[in-house]
Formats: C-alpha cells, sequence, structure tokens
C-alpha cells in the first residue's frame, strides 16, 4: 500500500529584518541595471511578490530602499575585511573578490546612484566606505612599508577598480575563472611598484583638440560640467543656459533639448575617443604596451568630466546614441585585447579579454576618483597599475 502523499504545509511568513534585506538587494539589482530614476517602489514590489503600499511598512521611500542596498553591500564588504584582515593578502583578495561576484551592484550604485541619496544619508555611505578604504591602506602597508599612505590609497583604489568589472560589464566566463582572474589581476595592481617618477609619454597632445570652439561647443562643454556635478536629473536647461549666459529656452536655437545636449556630449567623447584609435593605428612599429596604457590614461585626464558623464549617465541616452557609444568602446576593448594578445602569446582570449576590462575599469576610477596638482606623476601611477593589472599571471 503506498504511503500518503504529505501534503505542503504553510508557507513561512518572511520576519522584517529578511524581508527588508529582500527588498534592499532586489531594489538594489533593479537601480544597478536601469538608474534610479527608472525604478519605482511598485517596481521593487511587484518583484517581490508583495503591493506597493507593502514597501511603506519597511522603508519610508525610494531613497530609503537604495540606502539599505547599498549598506547591505557594504556590510559583506566590512564582514569579508573582519575576516581576513590578518590573513595574507591573497586571501584577503579572494574574498573581497567573492563580494564583487555576489554583489555586483554595489560599486555601480557607490560610483552612480549614491548622489541620490540625501545629504546625511549620503555622508554616512561615504563615511563607511571612506573607513573600509583606510583600513585597507592600512593592511597593505603593513606588508609594504614603504609605500606612502598616498600611494597606498592610490593602489587600493586601483584594486577595488578591478574588482568592480563584473559591475560595469557583462562577463562571458564562469564565476571560478572570473574570480581567479580578477583576483590576481588586484593581487598585481596591490603589489606594483610606484614609479620613481613621471614617465615621459609618447608624442602628442592627450588634451581634447577639436578645432576651433563654438557655441553648440561651449553649451555641452558646461553641460557636461553640470552634469557631472550634479547628474542629468539635477540639471535644467536654465542652469545650462545660466552657465553660458543664456535664457534657457534660447538653448533650443541649438538643440532640440536636454537630451539632445547629453547626446552631443557622448557623441564628442566617442569622437575624441575615435581620433586616439585612429592615431594609435596610424603609429608604425611593434605593441607597445606600456606606450599605449599611457596615452588612454592621458585621455583620461584630459577629458575627466566627460568619463564621469560616460560612467553616471548611460542609461539617460537614446537608443541610437546608446549603440554608438558601445561601438566606441567595443573598439577600444577590441584592440587593447589584440595588443595583450600579441604581447603575450600564450594567453587565451578569454583572459585577455577580462584583464582588458579590468584594467580600463582601474583606469576609469584612478582617473576620475582621485586626483593630484602634478598630473604628470598622476598619469605615470595610474599607468603603472594598469599595466601590472594586464601583465597579472604571467
Amino acid at each position: 500500500m503506498a504511503a500518503p502523499q504529505s501534503q505542503p504545509g504553510p508557507r513561512r511568513r518572511m520576519r522584517a529584518a529578511e524581508r527588508r534585506d529582500q527588498l534592499a538587494r532586489t531594489a538594489a539589482a533593479r537601480f544597478h541595471l536601469v538608474g534610479y530614476h527608472q525604478v519605482s517602489l511598485g517596481d521593487v514590489a511587484a518583484d517581490v511578490g508583495l503591493t506597493g503600499p507593502a514597501v511603506y511598512r519597511h522603508f519610508p521611500n525610494k531613497q530609503a530602499l537604495l540606502a539599505a542596498g547599498i549598506a547591505a553591500g557594504l556590510d559583506e564588504v566590512a564582514a569579508a575585511l573582519d575576516r581576513h584582515l590578518d590573513s595574507p593578502l591573497e586571501e584577503l583578495v579572494t574574498a573581497l573578490t567573492r563580494v564583487a561576484l555576489d554583489r555586483p551592484d554595489l560599486w555601480t550604485l557607490l560610483q552612480r546612484e549614491v548622489r541620490f541619496l540625501s545629504p546625511q544619508a549620503r555622508e554616512e555611505i561615504r563615511d563607511r566606505l571612506r573607513g573600509r578604504l583606510e583600513l585597507l591602506s592600512r593592511r597593505l602597508r603593513r606588508e609594504r612599508p614603504e609605500l606612502t599612505e598616498r600611494a597606498a590609497g592610490v593602489l587600493v583604489t586601483g584594486a577595488l577598480g578591478v574588482l568592480a568589472t563584473p559591475s560595469v560589464t557583462h562577463i562571458g566566463l564562469d564565476d571560478e575563472r572570473v574570480r581567479t582572474v580578477l583576483a590576481a589581476a588586484a593581487l598585481a595592481c596591490l603589489r606594483s611598484d610606484p614609479p620613481a617618477g613621471p614617465a615621459a609619454g609618447p608624442d602628442g597632445p592627450v588634451a581634447p583638440e577639436d578645432g576651433p570652439s563654438s557655441r553648440p561647443r561651449e553649451i555641452v562643454d558646461r553641460a557636461v560640467a553640470l552634469f557631472h556635478e550634479r547628474g542629468y536629473v539635477g540639471v535644467s536647461l536654465d542652469e545650462i543656459g545660466a552657465a553660458v549666459g543664456m535664457a534657457g529656452p534660447s538653448l533650443l536655437h541649438h538643440f532640440a533639448g536636454k537630451a539632445d545636449i547629453l547626446t552631443a556630449a557622448f557623441d564628442l567623447g566617442s569622437e575624441r575617443l575615435r581620433a586616439e584609435q585612429a592615431a594609435r593605428r596610424a603609429r608604425p612599429g611593434s605593441v607597445d604596451l606600456p606606450g599605449l596604457i599611457d596615452r588612454y590614461v592621458g585621455f583620461c585626464l584630459a577629458n575627466r568630466a566627460l568619463l564621469g558623464v560616460y560612467v553616471s549617465e548611460f542609461n539617460h541616452l537614446t537608443d541610437d546614441a546608446r549603440r554608438r557609444t558601445a561601438d566606441a568602446i567595443r573598439t577600444e576593448l577590441r584592440d587593447w585585447t589584440r595588443s595583450l594578445l600579441a604581447y603575450f602569446l600564450d594567453l587565451d582570449e578569454p583572459t585577455a579579454r577580462l584583464r582588458v576590462r579590468a584594467a580600463l575599469s582601474l583606469i576609469g576610477d584612478l582617473t576620475r576618483l582621485t586626483s593630484t596638482r602634478d598630473r604628470p606623476a598622476e598619469r605615470a601611477e595610474v599607468t603603472a597599475a594598469a599595466l601590472a593589472v594586464l601583465r597579472s599571471g604571467d
């Protein structure tokens, strides 16, 4: 006689803390995917099978949900640091790499969405992040006492830029392989030697050269500065107009609207990148990996605000503008990957591509998030760290 089938019991009701964590993680993933302003509380509620009003039992508003999502990710970073701070550096980096793969939303939220928090919440998050960075820097200097406080901070920021790679790009490799490559790359950055002095870069300017200035270019340049400082959503046509001595509606003589100005800014960045790519291909000779990195770092330093807008405002572009921007970035990735494969003949293409993405992520973070009055020295520092990432594992 067959045993009677057991009936499923009642579903366990989530405790309040579990529900808060579920909502925070779900919201963080959505903010990462489409941006803070494109997500409603109703979207998040639907993802977890709740109604919109039910979310308010746990969070008073969308800002609080964003803050909780970021804080939960930082909790995971803190836990990894607490467990492995006294372990060998390899184990600490491996633990942080696991967090980066488990929470790919975190780094994007910290860089792109944190500005939408209230000033108090934003400062609390930044204080926590600064504390983690300082802790990592002190841990690195314990192993490398020859490093200055600033040099250690640069290397730690660069290593976290490497670990941000899963946050900013899709990686077509299994997690274990990604973990191995990224951990090796971050470790190589932390163990790289800061340059003794600024290296003489390749001939040719790195500052943008776009021909004679024009009224539309002036508008775009001022808009880029404002978008970089306050975000696209936080800037009005009237504010852009005031920055160039015009009434907001007068801008419509040059552009169809604010979205058109943002598109023009991205197109300008893509044009500058394509010009750099063309100049690179015109240079004769064998593969010069340090020179390739140095010129790109110079390009990023010369376009710091534009690079920041590239990172933070991509989601506000039209589909056509996104495609044009993505094409320019894909070309850069392809050129770097080919150069790396020519430099290391036994390297497989997927690993080369991942190392390149990690190096580009490092360069992007270091040129945007650190700044000194000594630009040649800064350029040499970033170049040395990126070169270590590309050489990691060899």
